[in-house]
């Protein structure tokens, strides 16, 4: 008895008897909250208002406005602001934090590096908002059940003490320490509004008017719920909020070691029952229950009033056990307690006997001599035994040979545990049934020698034919396409690696627009029916349905490429019939000799074989390691050229454009150019096709007329020339484009011109000749650029708004050795002229070249010979000029 006090606190149970008797004194006397902390939830309501989560950081920063308006105290958003989010959206809420005057607190969490380490790190909000705000911990540590009884005032951050949310909305001085939660105090006592609520003005700003803000999630689906002793669950803000409520209510509960105490009520106790054993149980056990009671009110007045938290339950367990020594003191307990061990001995065998004969699972206990000692009936039915029958005689072999296995290995080691798990299965007229038996031999203990040996067995047998099928099933849906019933591309690249053969991905043409036309149940049939075909003509090959319409295939090694390309061609030239629909069908192939690459290469390969089938016509194409290598550095320069733009990579280089009568400078072309940090100067020839298709051409188009009118407003005179592509033409608001780079540069806009190339207008005409008079309109001058080398259509040209005409310099070259050359050049010039249009010839390189356009009378040259491509500043300086002051 002396003893139960020293190891009660090392007893789980005593402790959560403990923690459920202290959580019943809190319900027992409530208490209200002081209404001086204001919990703003992210309800429900809140989350359908909004329509998104995560929010964006705006909402928050609209937030911040509206308490710091209404003069609310400390602000704690109990929302994690880890990772960023848009630069604009973390803009607007560091701004609102920095208007709200550093009163805002913002959570940070010491949280382990990875799971099972015990390195941990500090996860705090990104710097921007963290620099115009207080970090706060919000950890909320869990007892060893967890459940969350407490809370710390603080730990340490950056080398510096760093409060708790609770001591901070308190505001305890405290930094360090832990705190009990006083969950007396009342939830639903604690002021609470909606988020949305707030932000439409619905609560008044008196109601906020010098309290501290808790803002942070309530709604269910957010998952921010913690267990707590009283109500269950809580919502993590509602704990802050309750965890500061108890410093400012000097609610700080405290715990003293009971053990001496303890040990004082058992010497007392034992005394007691020593010295009154006169007296009848019935006496005693009021006399008991009574002290019991009394210790329970001291315990309740203690916590309700001085907020001393006390265990109680050792001093039950002491006070029955006093009841057992005074009841053992009048009666034989060793007899009495002897009886009721015999009845429950009886009662025990009577229940596993029934037990193993209804279990479902079959159940046989047996002895070291193999005599059943108790089988279930399922287990009859599978072993074809008794009980009393011999183990070793059943049919069901594999059972049998375990057991006999495992009986060896208990005679090297008997004095441990050995158990064995053997599968077999077993006919029931058509239906396999599969079967898991699990074998366990136990030692027995025993004083006779002769039982050194002996064991008890047992075996456990289960039917796992569900499992098997289920786990079959899981298997084939894990390698196999749904639709079609081919490999899929995961399993078909595992069964690939290391064999050596041909690989051949295929493709369906126009694929979308079969669905388009016919529908999409109809193109799941045509994709079904190929993989049919495909599987009835190679019924040796390893066949997969990688992707959508793509289908791949490994053949025999020794096959040719050609004869294997032409096999699967031919084998699609009859039509596949979908629902009495013929539909004729056409293959892209590609294809390259696995073996020496990796599955993952190897399938790479051909599928940029199919690329280049795709890209040149051909229905199929052999792997070629050099255009792999182009393929994949226009892939590379696809996925670089974002980063290009952001990292500023681009810039732009000059080339002067003169009067060809006077050699006087008039203006220059803006060139771009992409200095890639790894691969150099790359040429806009290769780039400029790979940013249309991505359309950041639009992005790098409007870079370059920003920054070209930058430039050009700090020529002393000149002319700008842009070149403006197509596809940015369609997609942009050019005028606003424009309008934008003239307002910021302060370029004149008759010093800007925009040059087009045929292409523009040739789609969608009239749509782009509104947009090019837009443009005119504005005073930009618009010249039409490489002409004579596209379609050239002189019904176009008589209807676009043009001021200028430039000659290819592929016709400007070569003028002065080819006659006819010239005379087209003629013929431009003389066009140009009567739509009265400036002529600006490209590609000047020899005096012989100007000599005879100037004799042609076109007003304007460009070329080598004036000068070649760079910087703007060393362009004025050739010729004689000087740079505004920006």
């Amino acid at each position: 008895m002396l003893a139960l006090p020293v190891v009660a606190s090392k007893i789980a149970a005593v402790t959560q008897l403990d923690d459920g008797l202290i959580a019943k004194r809190f319900e027992w006397a409530p208490r209200d909250a002081s209404g001086k902390i204001v919990f703003i939830a992210i309800d429900k309501r809140t989350l359908d208002a909004v329509g998104i989560w995560p929010w964006p950081r705006s909402q928050y920063g609209k937030l911040l406005e509206k308490l710091t308006a209404a003069n609310a105290a400390d602000i704690f958003l109990d929302i994690d602001f880890s990772t960023p989010s848009s630069p604009a959206e973390d803009g607007a809420l560091a701004a609102a934090l920095e208007k709200a005057g550093g009163g805002v607190l913002l959570p940070i969490f010491r949280q382990k590096v990875a799971a099972g380490s015990s390195e941990t790190e500090i996860s705090k909000p990104i710097a921007a908002l963290l620099a115009n705000a207080w970090p706060v911990f919000a950890n909320v540590p869990m007892d060893a059940d967890g459940i969350i009884r407490g809370f710390d005032l603080g730990n340490e951050f950056d080398g510096r003490s760093t409060q708790s949310a609770a001591a901070a909305l308190s505001g305890s001085p405290d930094t360090s320490g832990r705190r009990l939660i006083d969950f007396s105090i009342r939830q639903e006592s604690v002021p609470t509004y909606s988020l949305i609520d707030v932000l439409s003005g619905k609560v008044a700003d008196e109601q906020l008017e010098g309290r501290s803000i808790v803002v942070g999630a309530s709604a269910a689906e957010l998952k921010d719920i913690f267990p707590v002793p009283l109500e269950g669950s809580i919502v993590g803000p509602l704990l802050h909020v309750l965890a500061a409520e108890t410093l400012l209510q000097n609610r700080s509960l405290r715990q003293y070691d009971q053990g001496p105490l303890d040990l004082l009520i058992a010497a007392i106790l034992i005394v007691a029952i020593f010295s009154s054993r006169r007296a009848g149980m019935a006496k005693m056990s009021v006399l008991l229950a009574a002290a019991g009671l009394v210790g329970e009110a001291v315990a309740f007045c203690l916590q309700k009033d001085f907020a001393v938290v006390s265990g109680t339950s050792v001093h039950w367990m002491l006070l029955a056990l006093a009841w057992v020594l005074a009841f053992n003191e009048r009666i034989d307990l060793g007899q009495t307690m002897a009886t009721f061990a015999g009845i429950d001995a009886r009662n025990t065998r009577r229940l596993m006997r029934r037990i193993i004969a209804d279990s479902s699972d079959g159940i046989v206990a047996f002895t070291s001599d193999m005599k059943i000692a108790e089988i279930s009936i399922s287990a009859q039915a599978v072993l074809k035994l008794g009980a009393g029958a011999d183990l070793l005689t059943s049919p069901e072999r594999s059972v049998t040979e375990a057991v006999a296995s495992l009986m060896a290995r208990f005679d090297v080691d008997s004095g441990r545990i050995h158990t064995d798990v053997v599968e077999f299965v077993t006919y029931g007229g058509e239906d396999q049934i599969a079967y898991e038996a699990r074998i366990t031999l136990s030692p027995v203990e025993g004083h006779d020698p002769k039982a050194a040996h002996s064991f008890c067995g047992c075996i456990i047998i289960r039917d796992v034919t569900v499992q098997k099928r289920y786990q079959a099933k899981l298997k084939r849906m894990s390698e196999e396409d749904d639709l079609t019933g081919l490999l899929n591309r995961r399993e078909f690249l595992a069964r690939l690696e290391g064999r050596i053969g041909l690989v051949v991905v295929l493709e369906i043409e126009r694929f979308s627009d079969i669905c388009a036309v016919l529908g999409r149940d109809a193109g799941d049939s045509l994709l079904r029916a190929v993989g049919a075909r495909l599987e009835t003509n190679f019924p040796d090959g390893l066949l997969g349905r990688i992707e959508g319409a793509l289908f791949a295939l490994l053949t025999g090694k020794e096959d040719d490429p050609a004869l294997c390309a032409d096999r699967l061609l031919s084998l699609f030239e009859e039509p596949v019939v979908i629902d009495e629909t013929s539909v004729i069908i056409a293959l892209r192939l590609g294809l390259v000799q696995a073996g020496p690459l990796r599955a993952e290469a190897a399938l790479g390969a051909a599928e940029s074989a199919l690329d280049t089938a795709k890209k040149t016509s051909e229905a199929w194409s052999i792997y070629n390691p050099a255009i792999a290598l182009r393929q994949a550095r226009l892939r590379r320069l696809e996925t670089d050229i974002r980063a290009g733009l952001r990292d500023q990579q681009f810039f732009l280089l000059y080339q002067p454009q003169v009067d060809l009568s006077s050699g006087r400078f008039v203006g220059a072309e803006a060139l771009l150019r992409w200095r890639h940090p790894e691969l150099g100067v790359i040429s806009p020839a290769e780039f400029i096709p790979i940013a249309e298709s991505s359309g950041l051409i639009c992005n790098i188009g409007r870079w370059v007329l920003t920054e070209a009118c930058a430039e050009a407003s700090r020529w002393p005179f000149g002319t700008v020339s842009v070149n403006m592509s197509p596809v940015q033409f369609d997609r942009s608001d050019v005028e606003a484009d424009v309008r934008l780079a003239l307002s910021t540069s302060g370029l004149p806009a008759s010093r800007l011109c925009i040059e087009l190339t045929e292409s523009v207008f040739l789609n969608d005409s009239g749509r782009s000749v509104e947009k090019m008079a837009a443009a005119r309109g504005m005073g930009v001058s618009l010249a039409l650029d490489d002409f004579g080398t596209g379609y050239s259509s002189m019904s176009y040209l008589a209807d676009l708004p043009l001021d200028k005409l430039k000659i290819d310099q592929s016709f400007v070259r070569r003028m002065t050795g080819a006659q006819g050359v010239l005379e087209i050049v003629k013929a431009i010039v003389f066009l140009a002229r009567g739509l009265n249009l400036e002529i600006v010839a490209e590609g000047v390189e020899g005096e012989a070249e100007e000599a005879l356009l100037r004799q042609l009378e076109c007003q304007t040259g460009q070329g080598y010979l004036f000068g070649k491509p760079q910087i703007a500043s060393e362009m004025i300086a050739h010729f004689g000029l000087s740079m505004h002051v920006a």
